[in-house]
C-alpha cells in the first residue's frame, strides 16, 4: 500500500493499493486500520449508485463538531473526485481541486474542512465512502460546483444535480471560511 500526499494540498491523500488476483477473480481489502490511516476512526460508510452518467453529488461540507473527513473509492465506473479547501489557516484556502478514480486499487482521503464532492463518467457508477464522523441534518453547508473562483475543470457543463445542490452559494459571492 502507498499512501501520496496529494500536491500542495495538506492533508490530502491517495491511496493505492494492489489487488490479488487468481483464477477464482480478484481481492482488494479495502481497509484495514493499521496498514491505512492508524489515526483514522469510521464513524459512517456510504455506499452510492449514480443511475445516469455525468451525475454530480456536492460540493458538501459538514460544521463545527460534525466535520468530517471522507475517504472517496470508486467501485464501479469511474469518477471525477471535487474539493475545496476552506480551511481559514491554509495556503490553499478556497482553492480547489479534482482527481480522476477509476481504479478500485486507488482511494483519496479528503481531510476535516474541505468541500467534497464527485461526478459520474458512466452510467451505474458505485461509489464506496467512509466518513470519521456522522451525518447531521442541520449542520450541513455546501459549494457551487461551478463557481468561478475555484475554476475546477469538468467535463461537463450541465451535470444532472439534485436541488439543493444547485441552490449552494457561490465562493465569489463572498465566503468567510468556517474552518480554522
Amino acid at each position: 500500500m502507498e499512501l501520496i500526499d496529494y500536491k500542495a494540498f495538506e492533508g490530502v491523500k491517495i491511496i493505492r493499493q494492489k489487488s490479488f488476483v487468481d483464477d477464482r477473480g480478484s481481492f482488494l481489502k479495502a481497509y484495514q486500520k493499521k496498514d491505512f490511516l492508524p489515526n483514522y476512526h469510521i464513524e459512517q460508510i456510504n455506499f452510492v449508485q449514480s443511475v445516469e452518467k455525468h451525475t454530480l453529488r456536492g460540493l458538501h461540507f459538514q460544521f463545527g463538531e460534525y466535520a468530517e473527513s471522507k475517504l472517496f473509492r470508486v467501485v464501479k465506473g469511474e469518477m471525477i473526485t471535487l474539493f475545496v479547501d476552506l480551511r481559514k489557516a491554509s495556503d490553499t484556502f478556497l482553492q480547489g481541486d479534482t482527481f480522476h478514480l477509476k481504479d478500485r486499487n486507488e482511494a483519496i482521503l479528503l481531510p476535516r474542512g474541505f468541500a467534497t464532492g464527485y461526478l459520474t463518467l458512466e452510467d451505474n457508477c458505485e461509489v464506496l465512502y467512509l466518513s470519521d464522523n456522522i451525518y447531521v441534518p442541520g449542520t450541513e453547508g455546501g459549494v457551487r460546483w461551478d463557481d468561478p473562483k475555484i475554476n475546477l475543470s469538468l467535463p461537463v457543463t450541465k451535470p444532472v444535480i439534485s436541488d439543493k445542490d444547485i441552490s449552494w452559494d457561490h465562493l465569489s459571492d463572498g465566503f468567510p471560511g468556517i474552518f480554522n
